[in-house]
């Protein structure tokens, strides 16, 4: 047996969101730590044995590695006897990307944060599905009407990048560039003269290729994750069932979606070509023989059916579907060909003839008639019953805002593209025309002009810059409001401690400390918020798809004198806004080539958050880390207690673990006890099992955004309320009840002890606001007097405070107390 496994305790770190490194978990030097088990994913390191016999030694006052403030604090990444540290590094499952060698890999790394940028508003969209109230088993084995919303919903998200694409594609460079032989983009130079003596159909039938590999490109991401992440059923072997009922994450089948995933994706793809071939089958429109109808009705009915299968996939647990599985190969083959078929005879065929207004008209229809129709499904999730509105997040209809928010960003993204192609494009010309119909160029005397976007992207843009400031002014009134908090902080006087050193500085450091707890409860406000967002966002896309179907909507609800000092106030504000967007375009593209490591995602810690929950909405989300992180917890934690027990004095004490979870690390480690729950030796394990996090978000965030996975009967917490916003204390009567909720078949842990601060800005309580029978929460010292210079935390260092090691010591003694010791 291995020095690292002669203690008899495993004290297993798990870190939150920012990827903490493997040293800064066990907080000692990076030369002090060392690879345990893993790969370039997920890992567990521990300490050296050289860095644990040092920090082990006992030190004369002050003299520690490195100087203290307080001479009674331990040195840091002390590892107290009986005790072997872990850390668990999970975080190259959602920032990584293909890493820098020479020219190509800097190319290649640019490309993949690109392509990371485009999946957001995928893995978003993902999570209304989760948001939604799903079935338990006693409510039967059916397609839930909220659930077939959801999916449906995502489908046209998808939809969306292939118009957005192959509108700049087909419409900008195709068409537009191009006119009576001529290049007419400055911009494309010399490297456009082969093309311009290229007829259009051979052009539309080459460029319209963009979004079809772009498409192919997401499905093939899509399915290269499924099969390196989604590894529970190769962990997780031996996972059984039971009849009674049980939280969603005690549901193996809740990680092994790889077969529903799959089917989604390619449901996904099959439609996204379809489309595709829509858009083109109106290059024959000025053919008399019905080509034009017929293409595109084979298209629209193979969209029409994807989306059907999409909304009855059974891609939650307790959904049942007996569909063939077979179909989603056969519509993506039967999309292939509509595209294929049409672009074989546009680029070999001479004697057909392209119409640009007609392509480019159509192009911008369909781009309407899908935002209306992801519109119309917002509404329907926005109006479906929810059961206990006051205990869920926007009072039940988070499924509404997390569409919302993803349907705005990849219009966003989309309307970006397009502005900024056409504006690059146009060179020296002045910028996009938005007034002026396609020209006629069926003739060799066709002059050169502006490039003409779609009369859909540059008024949304506008209209959401509008829409954004309006919500930030109404931010802005919740982050201005005076707060006091302090009422909540009872228990902080009996967890400070009475040594001068902490009194001193807590006395000295008061304005400080009042004001971090301030701008905390501030940021706490992240549901009202984030409403007040997607309202905004939900207003200003109705009000663009409506100015762009009916050009004349304005003069028709106002009298002529408003209506034309509005129109012309209104395209004022549009060429200011695009000048704004045009500037952020250029900085999130400098961001994705500049910005930061060229190893790591852009935005990389929104995918921590939004990367939990399995791809059951959109299947073309990033990865989901917690497919491979929990079942590789998990295993970690089952191969620990299933060692032989350890000798002491010759009376053997079995094996123990306690998860220490930071932040996010909390809900890993959660989903990980619930996923062991199913192991045939769990009746062995439970009582070696404790549970100690810190930082949390588990109760007031995913428990309202997601009652059914971590809700108040998951965690055993009593039921949150949705904060105040107008309030001193936002969450001073959040509590909806006195008592937590009970679990069915137990919470799977012996203990659970959880540490809070005021300070923290993302860390809350994990039982309830109140101290009455709350044995779960203990307050943090807000102090790190571990260092040189005492500093007042936030969201970090809880295991530097005497609390982390009062605690980590209280459950030491349940787990011994527990094995009969």
């Amino acid at each position: 047996m291995s020095t690292s496994q002669s203690e008899p305790v495993l004290e297993l770190r798990i870190h939150g969101v920012n990827n903490t490194p493997p040293h800064e978990m066990l907080d000692l030097p990076p030369g002090d730590v060392e690879l345990a088990f893993g790969d370039d994913l997920g890992s567990f390191w521990h300490p050296t044995p050289d860095a644990v016999d040092r920090g082990r030694i006992d030190r004369v006052h002050g003299e520690t590695s490195r100087g203290v403030v307080d001479p009674d604090e331990p040195p840091r990444g002390r590892v107290p006897h009986g005790i072997h540290r872990e850390t668990y590094s999970w975080g190259g499952m959602v920032r990584t990307a293909p890493p820098e060698s020479g020219l190509g890999g800097i190319v290649l790394a640019v490309l993949a944060r690109a392509a990371w940028t485009l999946l957001l508003p995928f893995s978003i969209a993902n999570a209304a599905i989760w948001a939604w109230q799903l079935p338990s088993p006693a409510a039967g084995r059916r397609i839930r009407l909220g659930a077939a919303v959801v999916r449906t919903a995502c489908l046209t998200l998808t939809l969306v990048l292939a118009l957005s694409l192959a509108s700049v594609a087909i419409d900008l460079f195709a068409l537009q560039c191009f006119r009576g032989g001529q290049t007419v983009c400055a911009p494309l130079g010399d490297a456009g003269a082969t093309f311009a003596a290229w007829k259009d159909e051979r052009r539309v039938a080459l460029f319209s290729l963009l979004p079809v590999f772009a498409l192919v490109a997401v499905f093939l991401v899509a399915r290269l994750s499924i099969l390196r992440y989604n590894v529970a059923g190769r962990i997780l072997g031996g996972a059984v069932t039971d009849d009674g009922e049980r939280p969603l994450l005690a549901e193996p089948r809740f990680w092994l979606t790889r077969t529903e995933t799959d089917r989604l994706a390619t449901l996904h793809l099959a439609a996204g070509i379809a489309t595709v071939a829509l858009v083109t089958s109106f290059a024959f429109a000025s053919d008399t023989t019905g080509v034009t109808p017929f293409l595109a009705g084979a298209s629209i009915l193979v969209v029409v059916v994807c989306a059907a299968l999409v909304a009855t996939t059974d891609s939650t647990p307790y959904e049942l579907t007996r569909a063939d599985r077979r179909i989603p190969g056969a519509l993506l083959a039967a999309a292939s060909v509509l595209y294929a078929a049409p672009a074989v005879v546009l680029g070999f065929h001479g004697d057909i003839r392209l119409e640009p207004r007609i392509m480019g008209q159509a192009s911008d229809r369909i781009l309407l008639v899908v935002v209306a129709a992801a519109l119309l499904l917002i509404v329907v999730a926005w109006a479906l019953p929810a059961r206990e509105r006051e205990r869920r997040a926007w009072r039940g209809r988070g499924a509404a805002v997390f569409l919302t928010l993803g349907l705005a960003i990849e219009l966003l993204l989309g309307s970006l593209l397009n502005v900024l192609a056409g504006d690059w494009l146009n060179g020296p010309a002045a910028a996009n025309r938005l007034d002026q119909p396609y020209p006629d160029c069926s003739g060799e005397d066709c002059l050169p002009g502006e490039m003409t976007i779609g009369p859909f992207f540059a008024p949304f843009l506008g209209l959401t810059l509008l829409a954004i400031v309006v919500a930030a002014v109404v931010v802005g009134a919740m982050m201005i409001r005076p707060r006091d908090v302090g009422a909540r902080a009872p228990h902080a006087a009996s967890a400070t401690d009475d040594a001068s050193a902490r009194a001193a500085l807590t006395e000295l450091l008061g304005r400080e400390i009042a004001q971090k707890r301030a701008l905390a409860a501030r940021l706490h406000l992240a549901e009202p918020m984030v409403g007040a967002l997607a309202v905004a966002f939900f207003a200003a896309t109705v009000l663009a798809v409506a100015l762009a179907a009916f050009p004349g909507l304005l003069g028709a609800v106002l009298p002529s004198g408003t209506a034309a000092a509005v129109a012309t106030a209104f395209a004022r504000w549009i060429d200011a806004s695009l000048i704004v967007w045009v500037v952020i375009g250029l900085a999130v593209t400098a961001g994705l080539v500049l910005g930061g490591r060229r190893s790591s995602r852009p935005l990389a810690l929104v995918w921590d958050l939004a990367c939990f929950l399995p791809r059951a909405g959109h299947p073309f989300g990033a990865p989901c880390y917690a497919e491979r992180a929990v079942p590789e917890v998990a295993r970690r934690v089952r191969w620990w207690l299933d060692l032989p027990p350890v000798d002491h004095d010759g009376t053997p004490e079995p094996r123990s673990v306690i998860l220490a979870a930071h932040s996010m690390g909390a809900v890993v480690a959660v989903a990980a006890l619930y996923a062991l729950r199913n192991d045939p030796a769990w009746a062995s394990y439970r009582d070696r099992i404790a549970l100690l996090t810190f930082g949390v978000q588990l109760r007031p965030f995913f428990g309202r955004f997601f009652p059914e996975v971590l809700g108040p009967g998951v965690i055993g917490a009593v039921p949150c309320g949705r904060p105040s916003p107008w309030a001193r204390d936002p969450w001073a009567r959040a509590d909806l009840g006195s008592t937590a909720s009970e679990v069915p078949g137990g919470f799977p842990a012996s203990a659970w002890l959880s540490l809070w601060r005021l300070t923290d800005y993302l860390g809350f309580p994990a039982r309830s606001v109140g101290s009455a029978g709350n044995d779960r929460d203990r307050y943090t010292e807000e102090i790190d007097l571990s260092g040189y210079v005492g500093v007042v935390d936030t969201h970090r260092w809880y295991s530097r405070t005497p609390a982390y090691h009062r605690a980590l010591d209280e459950l030491r003694q349940r787990l011994r107390a527990a094995s009969g010791r």
